[in-house]
């Protein structure tokens, strides 16, 4: 388990970032997305994640002026250890979403609508440790979108966002020829393929690993990172 210092202090953040005092919203659930551990200087940057927004419980738990709904766990928990970069939180989707995160010294954040519909959260000198991370949206009824979450040490880059549906993002990824793990730079969490594009891929990529990483490409393709070029 994590320890938070709620009610410490808040870090300078950016000027769309709401603060709020701590309230229901349990941080300490396990997260349904899982757990992301990052250093600073991590690759590939942004590191995203492909979730269902949404939930049945209301944001303003974490306080009166979060909006949307939410799952009572967060959606995925993020141990980050900072450097001498900013740390950006940002979530996409075809439909309105929000956003809400436990900051690793327990302060709460919500944000909604910095990019159109499309919520973010940026801290200029971010604390190391847990953040918790909710992606809402505006249904209680069951009515979720799938969405993008994205996590940098730059400005958010728009342009991650999820398909229409769930299924989209691995359809055909067993009719993909995926190869095996040969390549020299098999099985170092990027994809080394390059047939694939997408921020899951290393940004130099040789023809001769062509059909020969598979397991990381496989991996990113599932978790909406990479996309068949």
């Amino acid at each position: 388990m994590q320890w938070k210092g709620i009610g410490s202090k808040l870090v300078a953040s950016s000027c769309f970032v709401l603060t709020l005092p701590a309230m229901a919203l349990d941080w300490q659930e396990t997260p349904t997305y899982g757990t992301v551990d990052l250093t600073s200087g991590f690759l590939p940057d942004p590191h995203v994640t492909t979730l269902v927004a949404g939930g049945s419980h209301s944001a303003n738990e974490a306080g009166s002026g979060c909006r949307g709904y939410v799952s009572d766990a967060p959606d995925l928990d993020l141990n980050y250890q900072a450097g001498n970069h900013p740390l950006s939180i940002y979530a996409e989707s075809h439909q309105d979403i929000t956003l809400v995160v436990f900051d690793a010294q327990g302060n709460w954040h919500c944000n909604d609508d910095t990019s159109d519909t499309n919520p973010a959260l940026q801290w200029q000198n971010p604390p190391s440790g847990n953040y918790n991370i909710w992606v809402g949206n505006y249904s209680a009824s069951g009515d979720y979108p799938e969405a993008t979450l994205s996590i940098s040490e730059g400005s958010p880059r728009w342009g991650n966002t999820a398909p229409a549906s769930t299924s989209s993002t691995t359809t055909g990824v067993d009719s993909i020829e995926w190869g095996d793990n040969t390549s020299r730079w098999a099985n170092d969490g990027e994809c080394d393929d390059p047939r694939f594009g997408g921020p899951g891929v290393h940004s130099i990529n040789i023809p001769e690993d062509r059909f020969h990483d598979a397991h990381d490409c496989r991996t990113l393709y599932e978790q909406g990172q990479i996309y068949l070029d």
